[in-house]
């Protein structure tokens, strides 16, 4: 039977792309603001690249969340493995 529409699990993967990809986005813009904020303002002392380490640990802090409600999102490992793992006993059943 042929799909109509997408799976949940693909629209929450899509949904979670699209927010990173604007979290990763406004990250951006906000770090060049910030740089030009320093250079206009206060040339003499750097200070953007605390901004932009505190920005990077909650980036990746976001990546991490995502990624396990994404990997979630795909039947879990469990699933997958005892797809292709052989059932108990089908070895002994086979040599006979």
């Amino acid at each position: 039977m042929a799909r109509t529409s997408p799976s949940k699990g693909f629209l929450a993967r899509e949904h979670h792309r699209v927010l990173l990809t604007v979290h990763a986005l406004v990250m951006i813009t906000g770090l060049l603001a910030c740089a030009l904020l320093n250079r206009v303002y206060s040339p003499e002392r750097f200070w953007v690249q605390w901004v932009a380490l505190a920005w990077a640990a909650l980036f990746l802090a976001h990546l991490y969340i995502f990624s396990r409600e994404t990997i979630a999102t795909m039947g879990g490992a469990g699933s997958a493995r005892d797809g292709r793992r052989p059932k108990a006993g089908a070895a002994e059943a086979r040599r006979r």
